[in-house]
């Protein structure tokens, strides 16, 4: 059996790929993902997390953590769900659990001074977050 070798990218490429994929508004965890299909762990390769690459590169790509965004982008979902079945109660208490959630990840946050002290979850912007 014949294996492909794929090459092995330094450090370079590895920023290079880090950099235009954060321009693109990827998150961490799916360039990451899209690093590991061409067998490069970034760690293990240059020492450094993505989030530290980035922030040396100055290409964070959003304000935001983002666990927050995917904890807001779930409130989203399960807000428009919401409006179109009144009746559904379980998923009326998966959103308050959810914002629940965005809460306290906001307190955390706010205390690791990674987003504004005056940054508030609401439905209204967190529509237009999404989009």
């Amino acid at each position: 059996m014949d294996k492909k070798e794929s090459k092995k990218m330094d450090k370079n490429e590895i920023n290079k790929v880090i950099e235009t994929l954060s321009k693109k508004g990827e998150p961490k965890a799916k360039i990451g993902l899209e690093l590991k299909k061409h067998k490069v762990y970034v760690k293990k390769e240059t020492g450094k997390r993505i989030s530290k690459i980035q922030k040396e590169l100055n290409v964070n790509s959003n304000k935001l953590p983002d666990d927050l965004m995917d904890l807001i982008r779930k409130a989203v979902k399960l807000l428009k769900h919401k409006e179109s079945n009144k009746k559904d109660m379980t998923s009326k208490r998966g959103y308050q659990l959810t914002v629940s959630k965005i809460n306290r990840l906001r307190n955390y946050y706010i205390s690791k001074n990674k987003i504004p002290k005056n940054w508030r979850y609401s439905d209204k912007t967190a529509k237009l977050l999404v989009k």
